[in-house]
Order: structure tokens, then C-alpha cells, then sequence
């Protein structure tokens, strides 16, 4: 087992900490090496500590947040506890004890010193509880660890331990419990049984895991009170056909709902106390939720935004270049800041921070290396103008479909039943809210009379095939037939699979059609359908052909309509003129898009992955054949099954004899994508039967496979691939109530790029933590798939983010423009249209004071101030760009409050220069608000542009009145109104010379009145 320094070299190098207590500053820092901390930028982990100016931050492997500590000098002026992640203080404390690092690799600390075991730091009177002893001890220390605690609670000790360990000394706690009773998802059962107890006075909790399940619950058990169930309904549900109205009523009220829960139920008979959870009830699995020591997550989002010397980066203006870091640059008699950038042919440009908003990072599908532009020429112009006029072309289409659909009329279906609400309740996930809302939006489609156009977009297992499910029992409720139309017979498959064993406990005729069954089959199927005895028809193209008539279909689910040909999309739009349509996809749609598409097509979008989904094990390892084998038999021995991916088709062939030879009852499979398709499925589908236990594998398998029993992924040469394609790879895995494994096998020769990656998917382990980052390259896909392939072009051709900012500008100016007319009916329409409308006299008044002004760039504050952030105060460079970045992308003072005070709580005090910069981002914020286009401080001068205008609602603010009245009236300033007949500019002259004297006169003359509008 794990071996930590001995327990009196710990002891003795417990140190103290608190508020109040005079330490030498350089020698805590001293200190904290010899201790076996590791000094970094940031803190990161456990065992890691920082220097920042007076600061220093420290996490000791005994805390589970780590802590920041304030000097005065060699006086800690305080100790606080921080976010990891956020790097922001949580709450002060009195002071901490803290010793060596246990697990240090220090060269200072001997080897021999690293020999003890962790069960020697405890005290003999000890009350342990040991939790899979399997997993915890070894056979040798059973006796020599253990025996000596005279208090012990062992989890399922007996099978382990047998007569090993002598428990007869021990002292045994006895609870006379009894588990839960299973009930199979049967609310029926659940409602008798409740009767039961509640006759013998029991008190009786049902304990959910929020609000949303403890209310659904608590709606189904009301209803089965309040009314009686009919034949029909007797029917429609296996449980109860045949058998007699429910007459026995429980006391809901004397039953105490719950929103939290645990992972069991149990009963108490002796105390007269049942205590039942939801999730059992539907045999649904639960994760408790524990507080663990955090650690920062390697890459995060925000690194989506930072730059790194060399990163290739998007001017709006002057196209790709690369960055080239921050640069000191003379302005007037003080510096400033600026951002260098190198375009093709060597060209530099120096990008003033007011102008920060215009660079964006370079982002693409991975892998693709950007061409630098050329400045000057006008190419980077036209390139820009035909990707819009694309999206404009596409965009109009959209909208054009979207008025069509609106004004046709479609079948309207029923409100929900109570059988509904019971299928939905037992769903073996918590729904996410994402899930949930996707839901709601499509059951409220249905129920309008207007026909259905709804796409669901979520990775595999994240749940949309739940949605459609849910979708098509609505639709059977209501008597109409339901055709679910695939691309592949693997993906007929699986969804058959799933439609049926959901839909299990009702009267639902669920049927496959594709080239697996037989003619005779087939035959039935569809005379079958044409009679109405088929419910659901699940199938590929093979739904599409003439022989294939629904009695009354009312509802059509696609499952990627990008994968199919022209000619069956063509079939597909003569299916569905007027019935409800929903189609679902795995591939990301940037939310962003969603928003600019709004009312150009209806969009859900499932972004979030089951919340009580076991986090996926990662591990990296190196190539390692008895490991491999341990691996291997470890899953098949559970039942389960394994993908063993390889990045090239030539090794698959040697890795499956490898396998077999390792592993005699493996039975390993090839699939890759240049098999004979025929072939492929075939093989695909006898893995998903089980006829076949390893699938090996390229990364064929990224996309589309939902098979639950496979909960082991072996990735081979996984330092060749990229982060998003790591991603969607140990997605397959983890979609059962089973442990899944996912293990990285890294090449001999690795970059150090490939390690960064690697340990990002390895420290990734919780579903949807890094999937801003790692999904970036499918949401890209994601476009091309909505808006069609060709779109991918420009997205190499100008970056991802001002494509999406093209796109919004698109559908911005045709809605504005060539539809206004069109989205103002819609508007008119809507359900909350009238509540809009209607404005008190007092809100009316308050409307007209403010200005009212469309979106516009920011307003530029040109200055020879001394106002940065020095390089002594925020060492890092990637961090000072950042906060740069966000600072001059601030629309609220109270944003820059929130900057001001985290830089204060992770920096110190501020300096004078960075306080002049706030106050100019201060300025900025107030100016752009009001609609000014620049204020320029340039030596004695200050210097305000209006807009150029005329018709601008800002003449006509009291804060212009006001302006000019303290022109009017100041007569101890030099003010001038000057320039063209296009623009007003407002200078005032001063006779301060410092900076702080400059920015006081700016702020008396000027920004009073910006601040008093």
C-alpha cells in the first residue's frame, strides 16, 4: 500500500500560521521548499504554494481549500480560504497548522523516512469504518493494521476477511433493519405499500434528490387517489391489466416529502420509520454528491480566450496574424501597454487595449494551420463579404420555411396523462434541466396547432433519445402513429432497443424495420402498420420506400438527417408537409448560433450530461500487455464488454490476435470504416447482441454508439489524438449504473502539447466539466451540419468567433430589414405580446430620461496617461492580458468593481497606475452607454466626440442640457466647440500636468455629469 513519512517527522514539522503573528516572510517561503511544497504560478493542487507581491498562497495536503496568506511587511495581516478554480477568497479565518508535504518527492527528505503506513497516525481508541477492504487492505496487513482498534465498522467484512481476522474481541453494532422494498418502477405496488405502513402508524419519508422529482412523485401517488382506472387505461399499462380499481386512498399529507436524498431506503420496524427513496422507487441509480478536495482542472474555458506567444489570433480588421506578446510603448511622457501582432511577410501592427475587443483567438477544426494575412489589399474585406452573403442566402431560406411552417395548420394534441407523467417519472436519470426544458418545448409544440419543426442537439447518452421517447409515447397516447426514421441499421438497433424496453411496462407495439429482418417479417410488419396494430415503426431509409403506409402517422423523429443522401431528404419533405417533425443530433450547435437562428428554426439544445452518471476512471499509461490483459478480464469477468481503439486500420488486425492470445475467452471483433458497410453493421450488431465481447477498433466508434454495456475503453496511441476526439472517444463508456474505465496508452516519443491534453481528459473525469473546451472542434462541425458542409471554408478561413458574430450580424439586418414586417407578427402573437404593451405612466417618464441606443462599438478613450499594469504587480503575461481583456470588455461599473476587488484579494493594494487605469475603464463605460464615440486626454487638452448623428437620441438627454449648461455658465475654463458639420466636439483646456490632477479635472468638468444622468 501507499507509504507516507513517518509519523514523529511529521510531528515535528507542524508549523503555525494565523493573523497577528510576526514571520519572516523569506523564510516561510524557505520553509514551504524544504517541506516538499512546489512553488508555481497559481496554485493548483495539493502540495503546491505561490508568491505574489505581500501574497502568499499555500495548500497543504491536510486542508481541503487552500489558503491565502496577507503580509504587512513580516506581520500576517490575514488568512483566508480560496476557490481553486476562481482563485477568489471565500471566507477569512483565525490562522492554519499545516506540516510537510506526506507524499513529497524532495530531494531533501530521505527515501527511508517514506515508510509508514497511514493507519500509525491514528490513536488506539479509534472508531474506524472501513469501506471495500478489498479495495483498502491487503491480506498480510489484515491483523497487523486492524486488530489492535478495538471499534470497528467493516462494510461486507465477512466475505473478505472470513476467519482471517478475529472478530470475536471486536464489539458489533446491530441495526434490526430492513432495506427498501423493490418495486419495479409499479406505482401501484408503491401506493398499496404506503397504505399498508400508514395503517400500522409508521412515519413514512420519501426523500428525492430535488424539488422537481419530489413534486412529480407526489403528483402520480394524488392521482392514483383521485380516480379510478379505467379499462382502457387498465390496458395501456402491463401492471395493471386485469386487475381491479385502486379504492384504497393514502393520507399524502401525513407522508413527509423530501428534497435530498440518500443512496438507499430503509425500515426501521422497531422505531415505526420507513424511509423510501424516489430514485429506488424507478430503479433509477443515484450518485451522493461528496465534498472532495478540489483540484484545478488543467486547460479551463477561460484559456479559450488567453493567449500564449505564437497563438494565431483574428483582428476583425486586418485578419490572421500572430501574437506576439504585451510591448511597452512611449505615449506622450509615459507608457502604455499595447498588443503586438505579426501579420505575413513579417508586418507588425501594435494594437492599442481600446481596441482589444477586435482580436479574437484563432479557432478551427483541430488541427488546421491558418494562412497569416496579407495587410493592405482589401482580400481580408472580400473574404469577410462572401461569408456573409453566404449566411444571408442560407439564413433567408431558414426564415422563409419558418413563416411557411408557422401558417400551416397541423394536428393538436392532448395535454398530458397521468400515463404521461408515469413514464416520464420512471426514467432510470435524474432529468437535467437542459433535458427537462427540451422537453417542455417540444411537448408545447405538439399541443400548438401549428406543425412541428424541432431540432434536439446533445452528445450521445446525454439524453435526447429520452426526449424522443417521451415525444412518440405523446403521440401514441393520442391514437397517431410514430415513424422513427435512422441513418444506420446499428443506430435502428439501439433505438429499437431502447424504444422498447422504456415503453416495456405498456401496451406500446414497438417495431424494427430494416434489411435484418426477414421478407416474411417485413411483410407482417407493414400490413401491420397499414392496420394500425404498429404504434411505433423504428427503421432506415427502408421507411421511406412505397410499400410502407401508416394508418395515421402523426409524429416523425429523424436521428441525424445530415448523414442521409439527397434523395432521401427529398423523400423525407414529401413525408412530412404537415405532421409534427423532430429531429435529433449528437453533434454540438453553439449556443450562440441558437441565439442568432432564433425564429429562423427551433432549436434544444442538451448540453449537460445525466447528473447521476458514475464519473468515467482516466488513467494514462504506457504500452503494458499484462496490464492490458488484467484490464480486459476485469470488464468481461463483470459482464461487460471492451473497445480497444486504434489510430490506424493496419494494427487493428495483430491488436485482435494480441487480445485473443492474452485473454483466451476474449472474443474480439474488427471494425473500421473502410469494411464493406454490410459488413460493418454486421459486426456492430452482433457486439451490441453480445455475441462478440471486444470491439477493436478505429475511432469509427466517436460518434452515434449508445451500447451500455460496454464500460472499458483502451485507447492506443492517445497522444495522437486530438483533445475533442479524446473527448467524444471516452464518451462512449459510462452510460450504465456500472464503473466505467477509460485508459490512455501515450506512444514512446511525446510532445509536450500531447501530455497537456492527455492529463486535461485524465483530470476531465466529471461528465460536461471540460466540455466548453473540448466540444469547441464538434460545435464547428456542428455549424457546417446546420447551415450546410460548405460553411466549414469560411470557418478556417476567418476563425469560428467572428464567423458566429457574421452570422448574427446576418440575421440581425434581415430581420431588421427584408422581414421586420414578419417577425413583428410573430411578436404580435406570442402569449406575452400584451403584457409587453402594457407600461405604467411612472415606467414611461423613466424611459424617456434614458437613452435608448442600438448596439454600437465602445467608446475609444484616447490618453498620455500613466495607466497600466506593471509587470511587479502581475508578473504573468497571459494573466495580465487577460485581465486586461476583461477589463476593457467590462459593460458595468459593477463589473469592474468585481475585477477591482479580486484583483486586490489575489495581488495586494493596488498602484497608482493601475488605479488611473480603472478610472479611465470607468470613463469608458459611462461614454459608451450614452453613445459617445471617443474622449481624448492628450496632454493639457481633453477632448469629447459626439456622435456624428444628428438624429442621435443622446441630444435630446438631459445629460447633454446639462453639458452645455455648465459651458454656458463656467467661465473660469477655456471650453471650444469645434469640428466638422458632421460632428461636435466638446474641448476643454487644463492646467494640471499630472496624470492624477488631469484625470480629477476630467472627473469634475465632465464625468459628473455622466454619472448624474
Amino acid at each position: 500500500s501507499k507509504k507516507y513519512l513517518s509519523k514523529d517527522i511529521y510531528k515535528n514539522s507542524i508549523f503555525e500560521v494565523k493573523k497577528d503573528l510576526d514571520i519572516p516572510f523569506d523564510e516561510l517561503i524557505s520553509k514551504l521548499s524544504k517541506s516538499g511544497f512546489e512553488r508555481k504560478d497559481f496554485v493548483e493542487e495539493s502540495g503546491d504554494f505561490s508568491v505574489r507581491g505581500g501574497i502568499i498562497d499555500i495548500f497543504p495536503e491536510s486542508l481541503i481549500s487552500p489558503v491565502r496568506i496577507e503580509f504587512f511587511g513580516d506581520t500576517v495581516e490575514s488568512v483566508r480560504e480560496f476557490d481553486i478554480t476562481t482563485q477568489r477568497s471565500l471566507k477569512e479565518i483565525e490562522g492554519i497548522k499545516f506540516g510537510m508535504n506526506l507524499t513529497s518527492k524532495d530531494d531533501s527528505i530521505n527515501n527511508e523516512e517514506i515508510n509508514s503506513n497511514l493507519t500509525e497516525y491514528l490513536s488506539d481508541d479509534t472508531l474506524m469504518i472501513i469501506l471495500d477492504p478489498e479495495i483498502t487492505l491487503n491480506e498480510e496487513e489484515n491483523n497487523n493494521q486492524i486488530s489492535k482498534y478495538q471499534k470497528i465498522l467493516i462494510s461486507g467484512f465477512e466475505n473478505y476477511f472470513g476467519e482471517g481476522l478475529n472478530i470475536n474481541n471486536l464489539k458489533t453494532l446491530n441495526f434490526h433493519s430492513k432495506s427498501q422494498p423493490d418495486f419495479h418502477s409499479n406505482l401501484r405496488a408503491l401506493h398499496s405499500n404506503l397504505h399498508s405502513l400508514l395503517n400500522q402508524n409508521e412515519d413514512i419519508y420519501i426523500l428525492s434528490s430535488d424539488k422537481m422529482q419530489s413534486e412529480r412523485l407526489k403528483t402520480l401517488l394524488d392521482d392514483l387517489n383521485n380516480e379510478d382506472i379505467s379499462e382502457k387505461d387498465a390496458g395501456l399499462h402491463s401492471d395493471l391489466s386485469g386487475s381491479e380499481n385502486l379504492k384504497n386512498e393514502i393520507d399524502i399529507n401525513k407522508i413527509l416529502f423530501l428534497d435530498d436524498s440518500l443512496s438507499e431506503g430503509f425500515i426501521l420496524p422497531d422505531e415505526k420509520l420507513a424511509v423510501y427513496t424516489e430514485h429506488q422507487v424507478f430503479g433509477r441509480y443515484f450518485r451522493q454528491l461528496k465534498k472532495r478536495k478540489l483540484k484545478f482542472r488543467g486547460i479551463t474555458f477561460n484559456e479559450l480566450k488567453e493567449l500564449q506567444y505564437g497563438d494565431f489570433i483574428v483582428h476583425r480588421d486586418f485578419g490572421i496574424a500572430k501574437f506576439e506578446g504585451l510591448k511597452k510603448i512611449k505615449v506622450g511622457n509615459n507608457e502604455q501597454e499595447a498588443v503586438k501582432l505579426t501579420y505575413d511577410g513579417g508586418d507588425s501592427v501594435f494594437v492599442n487595449l481600446n481596441y482589444i475587443h477586435l482580436i479574437k483567438k484563432y479557432a478551427s477544426t483541430e488541427g488546421f494551420v491558418p494562412k497569416l494575412s496579407k495587410l493592405g489589399g482589401g482580400e481580408w474585406d472580400k473574404i469577410k463579404q462572401r461569408a456573409k452573403k453566404k449566411v444571408q442566402d442560407i439564413a433567408r431560406d431558414l426564415i422563409l420555411l419558418y413563416a411557411k411552417r408557422k401558417s400551416e395548420t397541423g394536428f393538436k394534441f392532448s395535454p398530458d396523462t397521468h400515463w404521461q407523467q408515469e413514464l416520464e417519472a420512471n426514467f432510470m436519470y435524474e432529468d437535467t434541466p437542459d433535458q427537462y426544458r427540451a422537453t417542455l418545448e417540444v411537448k408545447k409544440d405538439m399541443e400548438s396547432g401549428s406543425p412541428m419543426d424541432r431540432l434536439v442537439c446533445g452528445d450521445v447518452g446525454f439524453g435526447k433519445t429520452e426526449v424522443a421517447v417521451r415525444a412518440a409515447f405523446k403521440g401514441v397516447l393520442d391514437n397517431k402513429q410514430v415513424a422513427v426514421l435512422v441513418p444506420t441499421t446499428i443506430l435502428a438497433v439501439q433505438h429499437y432497443n431502447t424504444f422498447r424496453d422504456r415503453l416495456s411496462p405498456f401496451a406500446v407495439e414497438v417495431k424494427c424495420l430494416t434489411r435484418l429482418q426477414s421478407k416474411k417479417e417485413q411483410k407482417e410488419i407493414l400490413e401491420n402498420l397499414e392496420t394500425g396494430k404498429v404504434n411505433i415503426l423504428i427503421g432506415t431509409h427502408r421507411i421511406l420506400s412505397k410499400d410502407v403506409k401508416f394508418k395515421d402517422i402523426g409524429l416523425l423523429i429523424i436521428d441525424e438527417e445530415q448523414r442521409f443522401g439527397v434523395k432521401a431528404k427529398e423523400k423525407i419533405r414529401s413525408l412530412k408537409p404537415n405532421i409534427d417533425t423532430l429531429t435529433l443530433t449528437a453533434t454540438p450547435i453553439p449556443r450562440t448560433l441558437n441565439f442568432s437562428m432564433m425564429g429562423a428554426r427551433d432549436l434544444s439544445l442538451i448540453n449537460t450530461p445525466p447528473k447521476n452518471r458514475k464519473p468515467i476512471q482516466t488513467e494514462i499509461m504506457k504500452m503494458d500487455w499484462d496490464r492490458i490483459a488484467e484490464i480486459i478480464t476485469f470488464e468481461l469477468k463483470r459482464g461487460g464488454q471492451v473497445y480497444f481503439v486504434n489510430d490506424t486500420i493496419d494494427k487493428l488486425y495483430p491488436l485482435a490476435e494480441r487480445i485473443k492470445e492474452e485473454v483466451p475467452f476474449a472474443k474480439p471483433a474488427i471494425a473500421h470504416g473502410q469494411m464493406d458497410p454490410e459488413e460493418l453493421e454486421d459486426t456492430v450488431v452482433n457486439f451490441i447482441e453480445k455475441k462478440l465481447n471486444v470491439l477493436v477498433c478505429t475511432k469509427i466508434i466517436e460518434s452515434g454508439l449508445d451500447i451500455p454495456n460496454v464500460n472499458t475503453i483502451i485507447i492506443n496511441n492517445a497522444d495522437r489524438y486530438g483533445l475533442s476526439e479524446l473527448y467524444q472517444l471516452r464518451g462512449r463508456v459510462g452510460r450504465s449504473e456500472q464503473q466505467a474505465f477509460a485508459y490512455l496508452i501515450s506512444s514512446g516519443k511525446i510532445t509536450k502539447q500531447a501530455v497537456k491534453r492527455l492529463q486535461a481528459i485524465e483530470e476531465f473525469t466529471e461528465l460536461g466539466s471540460g466540455i466548453n473546451l473540448s466540444m469547441r472542434d464538434m460545435e464547428i462541425r456542428g455549424v457546417g451540419n446546420l447551415l450546410g458542409k460548405e460553411q466549414s471554408g469560411y470557418v478556417q478561413q476567418i476563425g469560428f468567433d467572428l464567423f458566429m458574430n457574421i452570422i448574427d450580424e446576418a440575421v440581425s439586418e434581415l430581420k431588421d430589414n427584408e422581414f421586420s414586417e414578419l417577425f413583428k407578427n410573430f411578436e404580435d402573437q406570442s402569449p406575452d405580446s400584451k403584457s409587453k404593451k402594457i407600461i405604467s405612466a411612472n415606467e414611461n417618464k423613466e424611459i424617456k430620461n434614458k437613452i435608448i441606443v442600438k448596439k454600437h462599438e465602445p467608446a475609444i478613450i484616447e490618453n498620455d496617461l500613466n495607466a497600466l499594469i506593471p509587470k511587479d504587480y502581475i508578473e504573468n503575461d497571459t494573466e495580465r492580458l487577460n485581465i486586461y481583456r476583461r477589463l476593457y470588455e467590462a459593460k458595468k461599473e459593477e463589473e469592474l468593481n468585481e475585477i477591482k476587488s479580486e484583483l486586490i484579494d489575489r495581488f495586494g493594494e493596488f498602484l497608482e497606475d493601475v488605479e488611473s487605469l480603472f478610472e479611465i475603464i470607468k470613463i469608458r463605460i459611462k461614454a459608451t452607454e450614452l453613445g459617445l464615440e471617443k474622449i481624448s486626454i492628450l496632454k493639457n487638452n481633453i477632448s469629447v466626440y459626439f456622435p456624428k448623428s444628428k438624429e442621435h437620441p443622446l441630444f435630446e438627454s438631459d445629460f447633454f442640457k446639462n453639458v452645455i449648461e455648465v459651458i454656458s455658465n463656467d467661465k473660469s475654463r477655456k471650453y471650444k466647440i469645434s469640428g466638422s458639420k458632421d460632428q461636435l466636439i466638446i474641448e476643454i483646456k487644463t492646467n494640471q500636468s499630472s496624470d492624477k490632477e488631469r484625470l480629477s479635472d476630467l472627473k469634475n468638468l465632465f464625468y459628473s455629469q455622466l454619472t448624474s444622468y
